[in-house]
């Protein structure tokens, strides 16, 4: 897929730029560490850590909400075999080294000027930690395949395509948790909030999913 972070990495550059832009600030404007541009930077930061707190609760609605946007449609569903929703590198993996279950979420947030995000989940059972630790070796490397998201239909959109760009991971004991975000409509959506959003999302609890079973 793409290079995996930690789960709830806060950009910090990134949030800067992006705070600094939503408010128009020009970041040459105040000095170092002081200003209006530090304020907004700092405001920023508070709403992903608060997003962080919510979609760790299982709070989708409340996450999107504390960065100003709304949690829109959602699907989820339950796979026994792993690989048979997988590509490249990533299904390789799992057709030798078998998940014991899967889940899969896709839900959409969006901002007031209609901008739309779709953000993919998966949860991967494993028998072990340490078979959980390889798998993500393998889906946080570049260029070795996904996990395909849900049809878009079962979220009210467009298929999704994953570009890996907006990728980020983490594990809870056996159970690995793979979290991306992609553009769906025109918007807001600079690389720095994307990443913040897969970073948000990867928090969500297993147990968010397995409603659906």
């Amino acid at each position: 897929m793409a290079k995996g972070k930690g789960a709830g990495t806060i950009l910090v550059a990134g949030a800067l730029a992006l705070a600094m832009a939503s408010a128009g600030e020009d970041s040459s404007s105040s000095g170092p560490g002081t200003g209006s541009g530090q304020v907004v930077a700092n405001s920023f930061a508070a709403r992903v850590a608060a997003s962080q707190a919510a979609a760790a609760r299982g709070d989708i609605t409340g996450a999107a909400r504390q960065l100003g946007m709304t949690a829109g449609p959602r699907g989820q569903r339950h796979n026994v075999n792993c690989a048979a929703v997988a590509t490249g590198e990533v299904r390789d993996h799992l057709l030798t080294h078998p998940c014991r279950g899967m889940d899969r979420l896709l839900f959409t947030i969006r901002d007031s000027g209609g901008g739309t995000i779709a953000i993919a989940v998966a949860w991967l059972d494993f028998a072990t930690p340490a078979q959980a630790r390889a798998f993500r070796n393998i889906d946080d490397a570049p260029g070795t395949g996904q996990i395909n998201p849900l049809p878009g239909s079962t979220a009210g959109i467009p298929n999704v395509h994953l570009t890996g760009r907006h990728h980020r991971s983490r594990q809870v004991s056996a159970t690995a948790v793979s979290a991306d975000a992609e553009p769906v409509a025109a918007g807001a959506q600079t690389d720095a909030l994307l990443d913040e959003v897969a970073g948000i999302a990867v928090l969500l609890p297993h147990i968010y999913a397995q409603s659906s079973k």
